[in-house]
């Protein structure tokens, strides 16, 4: 009696653990998955000082003292912001004062003032030991041919493992010479990332390097609307949608802000008088939830101000407020669990006056997106039949909870200047399995108590 009470209470705890737990088919990471964090090696953190020979703090065009070593150091810190990719500005040894990595002298040496190349080799194995990946920039010369080009790819990712190249002033070379060496570079490694990068291009420029064989492009063609668009409340966002409806027949792409050849982000704000963390909550939950690559450059999270270089890449400050980067933790966790996010198809349901509802969808998985960019609190009735009927709506970002009311539609809320991200859900009960399951387990729990309770006086009666 007594193995039989044992083996029904480890049965109970099987069934509760069977109904509690559903496993959910993994599939495999693709490019369109990452969260990048994009950063100027020199200005974010110094590790090393026996690496500081040229550095001068006093003098914005000098280097100012940031390492391999320091990445490393602050592995910790962007992993926690749930980047999945770090996105590196050039290593190569560089002329004097080449602190940004522009002016290459010699691609098979690293920039003795950011570290060795064994330094270089353990800054990957560690992130990769993290499940992140390694990309670097690589600025084209017009003196490289096709052949340079891939035999300088071919040694990095051979002697570093390297997860991508984003290369910089393509259009330094013909275009005709991409496809030779698109080709070529991707045949090194399996799933290697191969982005494009070049000041002003056009859609249509975009797609002709897309046939070239990249990966993917960077999309400084979306940095004007999506400024636009939540760099002030009270903007209509049709025609950044209108443009990323443009861009969605082409292939991968990039979206941000701002980067080291852009003002930042944050001056615009200050410019239209507005409160820089609230503006940037906003740019960031769209950054996060439309469909291309979302890529945040560094000093972001600290809402950093600054116009053109040298001003726009100050040296990283790590004392500040955890506001944004808080919030950029929780987008990056949020989007690293919804396929439907990095993925999905994407349908505006309401647009008005930077009040805006859409919709993403992958397969079965639905999740809806609001933003209030407005100066006022917003209410927005959508038809059920617009999302899915008899679900619910959960808050992934807060705990808000939005269910169908009498006349079929979800009346979504939101304070001025906020965001919410929402779960499409099978409308939520009490499940009796779950309950029933627990009472069972207790009843048993009980039942094994007294059966040994019974046991003991038999053994010892005299007590």
């Amino acid at each position: 009696m007594f193995k039989k009470a044992l083996c029904l209470l480890f049965i109970s705890f099987f069934l509760l653990s069977t109904i509690t737990v559903h496993a959910n088919e993994q599939e495999t990471r693709s490019w369109k998955d990452e969260n990048i964090y994009s950063l100027m090696v020199d200005r974010f953190y110094n590790g090393d000082y026996e690496n500081d020979s040229s550095v001068n703090l006093k003098d914005p065009l000098s280097y100012q003292g940031g390492d391999f070593k320091g990445i490393i150091d602050k592995l910790d810190y962007l992993q926690e912001m749930n980047f999945t990719t770090i996105q590196l500005s050039p290593i190569f040894k560089n002329k004097e004062d080449g602190y940004h990595g522009e002016w290459v002298s010699d691609y098979y040496k690293t920039n003795e003032h950011f570290g060795s190349i064994e330094e270089f080799k353990q800054l990957v194995d560690r992130f990769h030991k993290k499940d992140m990946r390694v990309v670097l920039e690589f600025p084209i010369q017009k003196e490289l041919n096709a052949k340079d080009i891939v035999d300088i790819a071919d040694w990095w990712i051979s002697e570093t493992n390297i997860d991508g190249f984003k290369m910089t002033n393509i259009d330094a070379k013909p275009l005709e010479i991409w496809k030779e060496v698109t080709s070529a570079i991707l045949n090194l490694k399996d799933d290697f990332y191969l982005a494009g990068a070049a000041l002003n291009l056009s859609a249509e420029e975009m797609n002709e390097y897309f046939q070239a064989g990249f990966i993917s492009m960077s999309n400084v063609s979306l940095v004007e609307p999506l400024r636009n668009a939540i760099s002030k409340p009270d903007v209509s966002s049709a025609s950044l949608f209108e443009t990323l409806e443009q861009d969605s027949s082409n292939g991968l792409k990039e979206a941000f802000f701002d980067n080291q050849n852009t003002d930042r982000f944050t001056q615009e704000m200050v410019n239209n008088n507005t409160y820089p963390v609230t503006r940037w909550k906003l740019a960031l939950a769209f950054l996060y939830t439309q469909p291309e690559i979302p890529v945040v450059y560094y000093a972001t999270e600290i809402a950093v101000n600054g116009g053109k270089s040298p001003d726009n890449t100050p040296m990283m400050n790590f004392r500040t407020e955890k506001d944004i980067i808080d919030y950029i933790s929780d987008l990056g966790g949020v989007r690293n669990h919804q396929k439907a996010l990095t993925r999905g198809t994407i349908e505006v349901l309401y647009e008005e006056d930077g009040m805006t509802v859409f919709k993403r969808q992958y397969n079965s998985e639905i999740v809806v997106v609001a933003i209030n960019n407005t100066s006022t609190d917003q209410k927005v009735t959508i038809p059920e039949d617009k999302i899915e009927k008899n679900k619910e709506l959960r808050g992934l970002l807060d705990t808000d909870l939005v269910r169908v009311n009498e006349n079929g539609d979800y009346h979504i809320v939101l304070e001025r200047e906020t965001a919410e991200i929402y779960k499409v859900t099978e409308k939520s009960g009490y499940n009796i399995p779950f309950i029933l399951s627990i009472f069972a387990v207790f009843g048993i729990f009980v039942l094994f108590m007294y059966i040994t309770w019974k046991r003991g006086r038999k053994l010892n009666p005299q007590k």
